[in-house]
């Protein structure tokens, strides 16, 4: 065995520069990795060799998902490399209800004769792979010495553990997985995460209240600040869309005072149409979501303006019919309905689900109010935000 230290950031090399060389070096013929966290912040920079690597050798990664530490564009990334639903991506998560958490950052390269074991802090985030102070060790292991053969056995055992479905903690990563992790709230768009910290800040307690000092002030009197080697430029990819697979099952938007109660009046002049306003840039991102444009049909008596009449949507248990509306002098995409628009209250959030026909519906419908359990959860996945507005929306 043959021992190095790998030290980082300002070590002859980093984690990520190691992990690129050796996916590159054709020396290996096979890789395997658990880790914590992952963020498309790393998983961008080691996407290129690892494709190609997949492409001859056999790849089996565990990634975790807890305390928010791994984002949805990771995961997708990690799709799109190594395919969907190919047995190489398992997520691994314990809900016990003490609440162990999967920390661990394992990289294993093997060949016939010897293999190269790494093991450290770095996760598979941009700070993990170059930027964070990290360190770890690299063990360079021979097949036909016993030590190291025990050592082997070991650690691929600890792999085996983390990928192995039958636990019940491991799940194999499809984009239909995904999709249920981003629904149920595990998983988060990197917008909702605070950055290229490891753990949002809303986890670490970053928040300050009245009265006390705020921590990264404090921080800027206590120590002094050295540059760090920048990481390389990485490999330009594709951004990808709101949802991980084909076009989204929902949709989900803050309510203000335009969305809520009754419909829009003016003081003197009888009570306008309900309506809920739906930002063009919502509508644009998952057009299909809404059935735009193959759905709509023009206004005829209205130049431009385009509806789809008649989308039978359930709101609770009550079934209604709402007209879907949009028009070039307009800034914005509408729903016109008396049910919906007096189903919520500001501030609530608007969530609708579309069920694709397969019912006696075609959206399902829900308000989550304002302080209950839900709500925070879906506040999280309201990635985006609008110009010149404090709405917010995003899609599961």
């Amino acid at each position: 065995m043959t021992l190095k230290l790998l030290r980082q950031p300002d070590g002859q090399v980093r984690l990520g520069d190691l992990l690129i060389h050796e996916l590159s070096s054709g020396r290996w013929e096979s890789f395997r990795a658990a880790v914590a966290f992952a963020k498309s912040s790393g998983v961008r920079y080691i996407a290129d060799a690892l494709q190609a690597f997949a492409s001859r050798g056999a790849v089996r990664v565990s990634v975790g998902i807890d305390l928010f530490g791994t984002s949805r564009e990771a995961l997708a990334d990690l799709l799109e490399i190594l395919g969907d639903a190919s047995g190489r991506v398992f997520v691994f998560h314990n809900t016990h209800p003490m609440r162990p958490v999967f920390h661990p950052k394992l990289y294993l390269f093997g060949a016939s004769e010897e293999a190269l074991l790494i093991a450290g802090s770095g996760n598979l985030t941009g700070g993990g792979l170059f930027t964070n102070y990290e360190a770890g060790v690299c063990a360079t292991l021979r097949r036909d010495r016993e030590d190291d053969r025990a050592l082997l056995a070991e650690v691929g055992e600890a792999l085996d553990a983390w990928s192995n479905p039958d636990s019940g903690l491991a799940v194999p990563l499809s984009a239909a997985v995904l999709d249920r992790l981003v629904e149920d709230g595990l998983v988060l768009p990197e917008r909702a995460m605070g950055g290229e910290e490891e753990l949002p800040a809303a986890i670490e307690g970053e928040g300050t209240a009245e009265g006390e000092t705020d921590r990264a002030t404090l921080a800027s009197s206590l120590f002094g600040s050295v540059a760090v080697p920048p990481p390389p430029r990485p490999p330009r990819r594709a951004a990808h869309p709101f949802h991980a697979a084909g076009e989204p099952r929902g949709f989900l938007m803050t309510l203000l005072k335009g969305d809520a109660g009754f419909g829009q009046t003016t003081e003197g002049t009888s009570r306008r149409s309900p309506e809920v306003f739906i930002p063009l840039a919502a509508r644009n991102v998952a057009p299909g979501f809404w059935g735009w444009p193959d759905a709509f049909v023009e206004d005829p008596t209205k130049p431009g303006k385009m509806d789809r009449r008649g989308v039978r949507m359930r709101i609770g248990g009550d079934e209604t019919t709402v007209n879907m509306m949009t028009w070039p002098d307009k800034h914005d995409f509408r729903l016109r309905s008396e049910a919906l628009r007096s189903a919520g209250r500001i501030g609530d959030i608007l969530r609708i689900e579309r069920v694709d026909g397969e019912d006696d519906f075609d959206y399902y419908v829900e308000i989550v109010p304002r302080g209950t359990s839900d709500y925070e959860r879906r506040l999280a996945q309201c990635t985006e935000v609008v110009r010149n507005s404090s709405k917010r929306f995003g899609y599961y």
